[in-house]
């Protein structure tokens, strides 16, 4: 068997924290593959996926979704890694365990490391919450974004940029108190959240609705990509006005 693999992702895979395997046939002859295994070295909790695939000749790529775990901040790029796949060519019996080497250095898991290294060090410094929200009618709701030092966090800890997302838009006021320090370890900054969009599209495609990016500047540096944290008396506040004003049942 002439079988090599890549490590791809796309929106649904980041959303549903998977990469995909992409398994190419190389050989002259069909390979059926009964199961897929990553070998992530840089990345926690990773495990196999028993699958039916049937990649044809020709090279002709085929996905296979594997979830994979966190990743840390030590090394800052991807370790070598590799996939373990089951597999036989098409009309014989025997199965046969290949180990296979993703490409490397490897980009797309160099990335991935990179970003979950960014949000532990956020976590580590700061926490993030959102405050009790208060019902606006028309004009959405009323909150606040809540800032907490943490006791590892270094020197000062700036909430340099809040987003929304596709369905929601928030606003905050210029000048807003967005920093955290040692004397002063906690902080507010109010907030409105209105819908953004209310097509129907918006809400069948969306994929996080209750993912906010957020980013921080640790003690002075370049800011890091983080998200708040979102409880379910937020996702229902949030979700009930986007309905109520959207009329969305």
């Amino acid at each position: 068997m002439s079988i090599s693999v890549t490590a791809e992702q796309w929106r649904v895979h980041e959303v549903n924290r998977q990469l995909a395997i992409a398994l190419h046939n190389n050989g002259a002859t069909p390979v059926r593959v009964s199961r897929v295994e990553p070998d992530l070295p840089s990345f926690e909790g990773e495990s196999g996926v028993d699958t039916d695939a049937l990649l044809p000749v020709g090279g002709l790529r085929v996905d296979v979704p594997v979830p994979f775990g966190a990743g840390g901040c030590n090394p800052a790029e991807a370790a070598a890694s590799r996939v373990v796949v089951t597999a036989r060519p098409e009309g014989t019996a025997d199965w046969q365990r290949v180990t296979l080497d993703l490409p490397h250095p490897n980009p797309l898991l160099d990335k991935l490391l990179a970003a979950d290294c960014a949000a532990q060090r956020v976590r580590d410094s700061v926490t993030l919450a959102f405050g009790p929200w208060q019902d606006l009618g028309p004009d959405g709701v009323r909150g606040s974004l809540e800032i907490t030092r943490t006791s590892a966090a270094v020197g000062t800890v700036r909430i340099t940029e809040l987003d929304g997302n596709v369905l929601y838009r928030l606003a905050f006021p210029r000048g807003g108190t967005a920093e955290v320090s040692a004397a002063r370890p906690a902080a507010a900054i109010p907030i409105v959240v209105t819908p953004l969009r209310c097509d129907l599209h918006a809400f069948a495609e969306v994929k996080k609705p209750f993912e906010f990016p957020v980013h921080v500047a640790l003690d002075g540096r370049e800011p890091l990509a983080g998200t708040v944290g979102v409880d379910e008396d937020d996702k229902t506040a949030l979700d009930t006005m986007l309905r109520r004003i959207c009329k969305v049942p």
